[in-house]
């Protein structure tokens, strides 16, 4: 989901007449150039609120003056013969600050548009773009080319608290171009782990790619449940089909899809490890719609899951685990001893987490896990709930007070508290973190680290794992896991726990440094996976 947390926010609007456009750049337009140094300008006033994009529709904001405020500065970058092959790793950095001198918060979002562009309608998405309400915010983008070209780099007041805007334009020149084989094999190690890819069917509705990927697996069948656009299918492996079948053959393919949760726009699918039971949603509009569960491994769905509708509307996540100790007395025939939680959010505002006592059947109130102004300031987008065995749960969050961190339970999600991963940098457009959770409740936190770069570099986001053995009170053995390898830019962490000690974290990463959700960015990525046998201590 990589630009999902590039949502604008919805606000109530209030158009102010202008007579006229106020919001002109000073000055206009501008040429950086190896030899310039940097670029800055001020922007505004603004005298109304823009709040687009609209979320869920729009893909850029919607620009046009005066009644759709937005500021266009016209940036030349001109690059002389050669520069690009000697810096393959130049980027431009733009950097917009404000300062509230009204009563309220303001948040100016940035994108980056190739060429001249004026007024948009929302179709037209950015080259690069900055639109989490932080300040300062700050787009990059590379794929620079000798000679000149043209880019328009347009303000947009989303939320008017204050109008005193500040532009800087750098030229980043980036470290020299790397060697070596990235993303070759490994050198296979007699004793290691293996890996098996099983192919979709050619033709099939499981062979899109463009979805949110999410897979489960029934302990009891040994079958594998996958749902990425929305159609759910079922992998039987070979070694299950008949016990005499070599590893190496393929798995079974079925489509065991539940109608309900066909199309939608948030897949989620969810195994219960206990029970087999597995979950499957598709909406943003909570539990009550597009929402199914299966006791067969998709042979046959219940699609029901009836609740409160005071929970969030997006970004669903399911999860479940024991109950607490101290809290036995939920354990029934029916739940089979297992909390069942469902955490989501009213956008990119704050979470909440629905409880069932019933394994999915019924839902219960939403209970705030974090609202932006907590101990610890946790906000936005957060990871995927996962419940310890010791009946601790958690919910990994990118945003706190410019860390990572998140929130945890101790009473089945009855109240939660914050807390932040000691030394963890948020990035502003970073993936959601993941937790990892071993047989002794030890937590491994998979997340990006804004990692600190030499000036004139462009960003890096490295994959770190930290540890904690205390419910999240202290953090230990901060490893940047992809450092050996030189992964400097990573998204779409996915961690995993075992038995004491195992626990594993997935991720896409590339050797390229810059904004990787700038459209030129020119990385290739792989899929990593990093493994660890003594409580994080070593990662392979």
């Amino acid at each position: 989901m990589l630009n999902r947390s590039g949502l604008s926010r919805l606000s109530t609007l209030l158009w102010l007449a202008a007579p006229c456009p106020l919001f002109a750049a000073a000055p206009a337009s501008g040429t950086l150039t190896p030899a310039s140094g940097p670029l800055t300008y001020a922007a505004g006033p603004f005298t109304a609120d823009n709040p687009s994009p609209v979320p869920e529709v729009d893909v850029g904001p919607r620009c046009n003056n005066p009644t759709q405020p937005c500021d266009d500065y016209a940036l030349t970058v001109t690059l002389p013969p050669g520069y690009a092959a000697a810096h393959p790793y130049a980027a431009v950095k733009v950097t917009d600050s404000w300062t509230d001198s009204g009563s309220g918060k303001s948040e100016f979002d940035l994108y980056i548009y190739r060429g001249t562009v004026t007024n948009t309608d929302g179709s037209q998405p950015a080259y690069s773009q900055s639109n989490s309400g932080a300040n300062p915010s700050i787009a990059t983008f590379s794929g620079l080319a000798d000679g000149s070209t043209t880019w328009t780099v347009k303000i947009v007041p989303n939320v008017l608290g204050g109008t005193n805007i500040n532009v800087k334009i750098e030229l980043l020149p980036g470290p020299a171009s790397s060697s070596g084989s990235f993303g070759g094999p490994s050198v296979t190690v007699p004793g290691e782990p293996r890996f098996q890819n099983f192919y979709a069917p050619n033709g099939t509705s499981a062979q899109p790619s463009n979805g949110e990927f999410n897979i489960g697996f029934d302990p009891a069948t040994r079958r594998i449940m996958t749902m990425n656009t929305g159609p759910i299918w079922r992998l039987t492996p070979p070694e299950v089909i008949n016990p005499s079948n070599p590893d190496s053959c393929d798995a079974l393919w079925e489509d065991k899809s539940s109608t309900v949760t066909n199309t939608g726009l948030d897949p989620i699918l969810w195994t219960d490890q206990k029970s087999g039971r597995t979950f499957a949603s598709n909406s943003t509009a909570g539990a009550n719609a597009a929402y199914a569960y299966s006791d067969n491994d998709g042979d046959s769905w219940t699609p029901l899951g009836a609740g409160p509708p005071n929970g969030g509307a997006d970004h669903q996540t399911i999860g479940s685990g024991p109950f607490p100790a101290s809290l036995s007395i939920l354990t029934t025939p029916l739940n089979q001893g297992e909390n069942m939680l469902y955490c989501s959010q009213d956008v990119v505002g704050p979470a909440t987490c629905a409880r069932s006592l019933d394994l999915g059947a019924t839902w219960g109130n939403g209970v705030p896990a974090y609202t932006g102004s907590g101990a610890q300031g946790c906000g936005g987008l957060h990871g995927h709930v996962h419940i310890a065995s010791n009946g601790t749960a958690w919910l990994p969050v990118n945003h706190c007070n410019a860390r990572q961190g998140g929130a945890t339970s101790t009473d089945a999600g009855t109240t939660w508290s914050e807390f932040a991963v000691t030394g963890s940098h948020s990035q502003t457009q970073g993936a959601d973190p993941s937790i990892a959770l071993d047989s002794d409740s030890t937590a491994y936190y998979c997340y990006v680290n804004n990692e600190p770069v030499a000036a004139g570099n462009p960003p890096e986001g490295h994959v770190h794992v930290a540890v904690s053995k205390d419910g999240g009170q202290t953090w230990i053995r901060d490893v940047d896991v992809g450092k050996a390898l030189g992964i400097v830019n990573a998204a779409e962490t996915e961690a995993v726990g075992g038995s004491s000690g195992r626990a594993a974290c997935g991720f896409l990463g590339t050797n390229v440094p810059g904004d990787y959700q700038a459209i030129g960015f020119p990385g290739v990525w792989y899929a990593f996976i990093a493994t660890t046998y003594d409580g994080g201590q070593t990662w392979t």
